[in-house]
């Protein structure tokens, strides 16, 4: 049974937990930021925040220095306020055993079943608040909880492949932090459309990918904001699609950095390339060999696609700093 939130309550938590999380009571945040912190795709983004700005859980400011805050303290607000800004009051609308009235008038056998569960879920989700979601969020984000003993399955086989690289930068981290947040990140975008383009056309791969997609598309980079964690600078950081087409291949992770030995700077991506096929066959499904095949391909061309964009991002950081 799936009792998975709906996508746009999944969005409401999510920017929920990016403002709890840089929370201070007076500054405000970008949307950029809160689609970076969370994953969120930047253009569903403004439509989440409004519905927390329709509940005042969230207020905006316009200006260079505005953005989005929460209008109470975190602890003080709960889940259920959030859950239900995503999806609107949480009480049974309809008759448990069927979809409408059922044969009897006004209850079933199933009635207090189901309203006991309801208000049973809407108690604990009421005794959650905003800050104890956010604190297990960072917990999370440290490795320092333990994962329970029914863990989800979240990863799709044929849509999630994870990447990792690393180099190294011959400059000062603080510098090359600089230079990555120079123009809101927005210059990554030009090494990650060409990295995706080149490691499709590496790979083979041009026949499960729209050529009009690719070639047509242009990115949106969202830098979240600044996490320090002993001697690591962490940046979340999404690339997509501006005008979210499912076609073009999606990044979702952070960006790491940290001093060497030698006063350079060790630059890391990790995080995981989000793919959306085109079947060339047609079928409606793949066959077990040829879904293995394509799931171990996938595998190569997510990592290759994060080892050619640092490539041209290092090189990139180097000629700028070297000749600033």
């Amino acid at each position: 049974m799936n009792l998975s939130l709906s996508k746009r309550a999944d969005y409401v938590i999510k920017a929920g937990i990016a403002l709890a999380r840089s929370y201070d009571g007076d500054s405000y945040i970008k949307v950029r930021e809160i689609a970076a912190e969370m994953a969120i795709p930047r253009s569903y983004t403004p439509q989440i925040l409004d519905a927390l700005i329709q509940r005042n859980l969230v207020e905006s400011r316009a200006g260079k220095t505005g953005g989005y805050r929460l209008t109470r303290h975190p602890k003080s607000i709960t889940v259920l306020e959030l859950l239900e800004a995503g999806e609107g009051p949480l009480k049974p609308e309809n008759c448990a055993l069927s979809d409408g009235p059922c044969r009897w008038d006004g209850v079933c056998p199933m009635h207090e079943v189901m309203s006991t569960a309801v208000n049973g879920f809407r108690a604990t989700m009421g005794n959650e608040s905003l800050s104890e979601l956010a604190s297990r969020d960072f917990l999370l984000e440290r490795g320092e909880l333990a994962a329970p003993a029914d863990p989800h399955n979240r990863k799709d086989r044929m849509r999630e492949f994870a990447a990792k690289s690393s180099t190294i930068i011959e400059a000062p981290r603080l510098q090359v932090l600089a230079r990555l947040q120079s123009k809101d990140g927005e210059w990554l975008s030009v090494p990650m459309l060409a990295a995706i383009r080149e490691a499709i056309s590496k790979e083979s791969l041009e026949g499960y990918f729209s050529a009009g997609a690719l070639q047509n598309a242009s990115l949106v980079v969202n830098l979240g904001y600044v996490h320090e964690q002993g001697p690591y600078i962490n940046v979340p950081i999404t690339i997509e699609a501006s005008k979210s087409r499912l076609e073009v291949p999606r990044f979702v992770g952070n960006l790491s950095l940290v001093s060497d030995e030698n006063g350079g700077t060790i630059c890391e991506v990790n995080g995981r390339f989000e793919f959306n096929l085109v079947n060339p066959t047609g079928a409606a499904t793949f066959d077990p060999e040829t879904l293995n095949s394509l799931q171990m391909q996938l595998g190569l061309l997510a990592g290759r696609i994060s080892d050619d964009f640092l490539v041209e991002v290092s090189d990139e950081l180097s000629s700028v700093i070297a000749a600033s």
